[in-house]
């Protein structure tokens, strides 16, 4: 009966613990999520607008007002190979980790965590309009886009990926 209370005590202390650590951290829907995530998350944040499929650009997205958002997804309930946002229209608003203004909607949109990563990432170089960053959790691409700025979310690990595929199409056809 012993050995019974104090697995009953450790159970419930744990799940309890769990249960803090998960009203603490909000889910985030970040690349290498399911999209059915990405998709519920988004629903959650006033910014964002409501996502839909589109089977030509190979991902969700959607547009509220002056802010796109995307994520890119191999299949309709796949799993996301990178998301980002573009904001038009907006000359104060850079994706650069000095701009108060774009770091300040990461943290709206996402969370302080990553905003703060992108804000301390370190820029590793720039590919035609693009300027590739690697941060602790994820790696960013931001650009100056006609009329506005765009950010991409990658993960870590893809970040040498999207830099030899930007070189590549540098030189060569390329899909946009």
């Amino acid at each position: 009966m012993l050995k019974s209370s104090k697995f009953n005590y450790l159970f419930n202390a744990t799940l309890s613990a769990i249960a803090v650590i998960l009203a603490v951290n909000p889910v985030n829907a970040l690349p290498e999520q399911n999209i059915s995530t990405v998709v519920k998350w988004a629903k959650t944040r006033p910014q964002l607008p409501t996502l839909r499929y589109n089977s030509e650009a190979h991902g969700y997205e959607g547009t509220k007002g002056k802010l796109y958002f995307y994520a890119d997804v191999p299949s309709q309930n796949g799993t996301v190979t990178k998301e980002g946002i573009t904001v038009s229209g907006d000359s104060s608003l850079k994706f650069t980790t000095k701009n108060a203004k774009a770091v300040k909607l990461l943290e709206n949109i996402y969370n302080s965590n990553i905003a703060n990563d992108f804000q301390k990432s370190r820029y590793i170089t720039k590919i035609g309009r693009d300027q590739f960053y690697r941060g602790e959790k994820f790696a960013y691409i931001a650009a100056a886009v006609q009329d506005g700025s765009s950010f991409q979310i990658i993960p870590l690990n893809k970040l040498q990926g999207f830099i030899d595929n930007a070189k590549y199409c540098q030189t060569n056809q390329c899909d946009i």
